[in-house]
């Protein structure tokens, strides 16, 4: 299975902008024969959104822009970051998730489960916590998919708090072939090191090849660096993404 990495320098607020590059990286996938797309988290509206997350029409221009990237998926695996609305029960009335896309058909969502609020990270002001956990089948393999934090405290690497689940066990249990991860994990000195042993942690776990795609460029105050991981089911690192393009 071919899968393409989108590093995308993405702008907070610009929905038209982002979709257009994020469809523009499909029609460049298509060309190059891969399998799946996956792009970093948030991709449509950019990270972080913050209060743009408390305008109704930014949430609805939001779902407009998703049912283009959709149209544009004729043929290929999309996963692409996004804000759904939360139709249940609970504290608030939106997820950070991925949008899981195939051959021109929005087949479902994986919501993120870890929110991050500590540091420069303010997630549970908007979002609230996954629950539910699934392997999504493509071509013959089963793809788990989770949204940065979510690997991460699996690999112990979290010292600011004591989650209470792991989605890198959660998921143990579907016996993925392959794991995504789309994250937007701003630079800091020497992340790009303990992202691959983040990676290479839940690679062990799972006995399946890890990818991260993470974004590039400044948002505000915080800059992130690209620098994605391929893993190989060993926890050995095949592939790393160049920073900051």
């Amino acid at each position: 299975m071919k899968v393409l990495v989108v590093q995308l320098n993405l702008t907070i607020g610009s929905l038209s902008e982002n979709t257009k590059k994020i469809i523009e990286a499909i029609a460049r996938a298509r060309k190059k024969g891969v399998d799946v797309v996956l792009f970093p988290e948030l991709a449509i509206c950019g990270y972080p959104p913050e209060d743009f997350l408390f305008h109704k029409n930014f949430l609805e221009s939001m779902e407009d822009c998703l049912q283009e990237i959709v149209k544009a998926s004729t043929g290929l695996m999309v996963v692409v970051g996004c804000v759904r609305k939360n139709l249940g029960k609970g504290e608030k009335p939106l997820f950070n998730s991925a949008a899981i896309i195939q051959d021109g058909k929005l087949i479902g969502y994986q919501d993120k489960w870890l929110l991050p609020t500590y540091d420069v990270f303010d997630e549970r002001r908007y979002f609230e916590p996954g629950s539910m956990m699934d392997v999504w089948k493509y071509k013959d393999k089963k793809i788990g998919i989770i949204i940065c934090e979510d690997i991460w405290q699996h690999a112990g690497y979290v010292g600011y708090t004591n989650y209470h689940r792991d989605p890198v066990e959660e998921i143990k249990k579907f016996e993925p072939d392959l794991l995504l991860n789309l994250s937007a994990s701003p630079y800091q000195y020497q992340k790009p090191d303990t992202r691959v042993k983040v990676c290479s942690a839940a690679a062990k776990t799972l006995n399946c090849p890890v990818v991260l795609c993470c974004q590039v460029g400044g948002n505000d105050e915080l800059v992130f660096d690209g620098y994605s991981v391929y893993v190989d089911k060993e926890g050995n690192l095949s592939q790393l993404g160049q920073g900051f393009k």
